[in-house]
């Protein structure tokens, strides 16, 4: 009975392990398709929260089956609170660390949650600049992102954080935006994705709209105000968006970007995903109908940005077009 029920035990585990090879294959096939060939070195850094260690290492060691991947996040201390990476000091260092290697072609955001905002004083804008490096991440990346236009260092790309790789090589959409976004030299590309919206009559008058574009965490945004890392959004499009947030929350924190002046003369706002399953779909739209009213400048909604999949990601760099009835596309 017992040489059975190990044969048994031994034909499950290699069962086990032959569908985990073959699926791990396939990620990696996916994982390809996601960053362009000129990315061939990459630096993982977590400048933010702190990240589940087993889902950081078993990320690390499936990248590294596609790119070289160079690990520097830091590690907390008895003293580092339980919400953040490492001490801030630590996490500056490390993220000046993949600043600085001449080697990596692109700096990676493990996660987000809180704590970005304890760096930006002490960044390495200088090189960032120098090297037009891209960084990508988002949620409270957010953060370092606006902290990067703000200084004209670097190029915000708001995507995927490195935790949910595997989630954005599941679709379309996640995988097209992404490898256009990564991509410097991109030609246009009509995305997947819906088309937007108009929220207000400026939008539904404007035929066209056509500037580079960010997207940024609410939250994030909006405590950035009176900082002198807020950046100027007057000839950029404004994506937002947020999750597990009441309305309130969201109408406060729109009344104050519009009243610090983040958007004055913005050309576009766009509304992106807002996920919270207390926030009915049609109290948001009268809440994004209400405040786009206040504003001079086209609002739309449906962006597919946001802590939900599938996520089209956003090169700052690369201009977004927007046309009524049309969908929205990317140029470099």
């Amino acid at each position: 009975m017992y040489a059975r029920l190990d044969l048994l035990q031994i034909k499950v585990i290699f069962l086990y392990k032959k569908i985990y090879f073959f699926v791990y294959q396939a990620m990696n096939k996916l994982l390809k398709t996601i960053f362009p060939e000129k990315i061939r070195c990459i630096a993982v850094t977590a400048p933010a929260g702190l990240p589940d260690h087993l889902r950081l290492d078993r990320a690390i060691e499936e990248l590294s089956e596609v790119l070289t991947v160079k690990n520097y996040t830091a590690q907390p201390t008895a003293n580092t609170p339980p919400y953040l990476a490492a001490d801030s000091s630590e996490r500056l260092k490390c993220f000046n660390a993949a600043v600085n290697d001449p080697d990596v072609e692109l700096i990676l955001a493990v996660r987000g949650g809180f704590g970005s905002v304890h760096i930006l004083p002490g960044i390495d804008y200088d090189t960032l600049r120098r090297r037009n490096l891209p960084v990508m991440g988002y949620s409270d990346i957010t953060a370092v992102h606006c902290a990067m236009l703000a200084k004209n260092a670097g190029v915000p790309i708001s995507g995927c954080n490195l935790l949910q790789l595997n989630e954005a090589a599941e679709d379309d959409l996640s995988i097209a935006s992404h490898r256009l976004a990564l991509q410097q030299n991109a030609n246009q590309s009509t995305l997947p994705t819906p088309v937007l919206q108009a929220v207000n009559t400026q939008a539904i008058a404007t035929q066209r709209v056509a500037y580079p574009a960010y997207a940024a965490n609410l939250t994030v945004l909006a405590s950035l105000c009176g900082t002198g890392f807020m950046p100027d959004f007057s000839n950029r499009i404004l994506i937002i968006e947020d999750v597990n947030e009441p309305l309130y929350k969201i109408d406060r924190m729109l009344e104050q970007l519009r009243l610090s002046g983040v958007l004055k003369n913005i050309p576009a706002l766009v509304f992106g995903k807002f996920t919270d399953p207390e926030n009915s779909a049609e109290a948001l739209d009268k809440l994004f109908e209400r405040f786009a009213a206040t504003l001079g400048s086209p609002c739309y909604k449906n962006f597919a940005f946001g802590h939900q999949f599938p996520m089209c990601a956003v090169n700052s760099s690369h201009t977004l077009h927007i046309a009524n009835d049309q969908k929205p596309f990317f140029t470099p």
